[in-house]
């Protein structure tokens, strides 16, 4: 019995170097692994975190007012903008700006009147 372990203790010291070099070559797959598997769950989370710190960025932005001028336009229920348009229109076609003003004023009193249901 003593000669088996003799001989067991033999194989095991003959075949060291083999296992040593096993071990140390899992050791590096499973660090390896270990690396991967934690830079995955990092930028998962680091990712889940960025969405969200982006949306809620953006749903601050969309609840801000805008204040460009087409965001400013309430129905235009006395015509100014209609004004406005063919002053600018006609100052652009030539036309002298002051005959413009005049024309548009007499059209603005024309529809205030109109409305009033009072004439000059």
């Amino acid at each position: 019995m003593s000669q088996q372990k003799v001989d067991k203790y033999k194989e095991q010291k003959a075949k060291r170097k083999e296992l040593v070099e096993k071990e140390r070559k899992q050791r590096k797959r499973m660090k390896a692994l270990v690396i991967a598997v934690v830079l995955v769950v990092a930028a998962g989370v680091g990712t889940g975190i960025g969405f969200t710190i982006r949306n809620q960025y953006l749903k601050i932005q969309n609840s801000k007012p805008d204040y460009s001028s087409s965001s400013l336009v309430l129905q235009d229920m006395a015509g100014i903008l209609a004004e406005e348009t063919s002053e600018a229109a006609g100052e652009n076609g030539g036309e002298e700006s002051g005959e413009t003003k005049d024309a548009g004023e007499t059209e603005a009193v024309k529809e205030t009147e109109a409305a009033d249901g009072t004439e000059n």
